[in-house]
């Protein structure tokens, strides 16, 4: 009952950022990595700059924590909120192995503050099959004029304009 209370005060909170023609996101995200050997689960922290004036486009970047591994990545992204693809590069730094290595990947994945992502990831001739979720709230969000989205919750204040 608590996590659906908790998404009806986030999309309450953010209703007018869905209106948004630009906006930044940030949330935390959690993901199991898979490949022919083993299992291991990954915890990121990802913020993303979406535009959505005429082609709807976005890029992001992330810190990424696995035992062991700590990847840095950036995508170039389009979607419309509910679904979208994205791919780019990858710097994972193995601290076992005091290696640092590059590599590609790309991600399908559908939400809209609530979310969850399929990601093919190559790095270093090693292939992962990823399977994440993650949560994502809005701000900075800027209409169609390049005006600044206030936030519902702000809008107690509008009552007698």
């Amino acid at each position: 009952m608590k996590k659906y209370i908790l998404i009806s005060i986030l999309i309450l909170k953010f209703y007018n950022y869905i209106k948004a023609q630009s906006i930044w996101t940030i949330g935390p995200m959690i993901h199991l990595n898979l490949n022919d050997k083993k299992v291991k689960c990954s915890y990121n922290l990802e913020v993303a700059y979406w535009n959505f004036n005429g082609f709807p486009w976005s890029i992001d970047g992330a810190i990424e924590f696995e035992r062991k591994k700590i990847r840095l990545y950036s995508e170039g992204q389009t979607g419309f909120g509910l679904g979208g693809i994205s791919s780019g590069p990858v710097l994972e730094i193995n601290k076992e192995e005091k290696k640092i290595n590059f590599g590609w990947q790309y991600t399908i994945w559908g939400n809209y503050y609530l979310g969850f992502d399929l990601r093919y990831r190559k790095i270093n001739g090693k292939k992962f099959f990823c399977l994440g979720s993650y949560l994502k709230t809005g701000f900075n969000g800027k209409d169609k004029n390049g005006n600044e989205i206030k936030s519902s919750s702000n809008s107690y204040s509008d009552w007698d304009d």
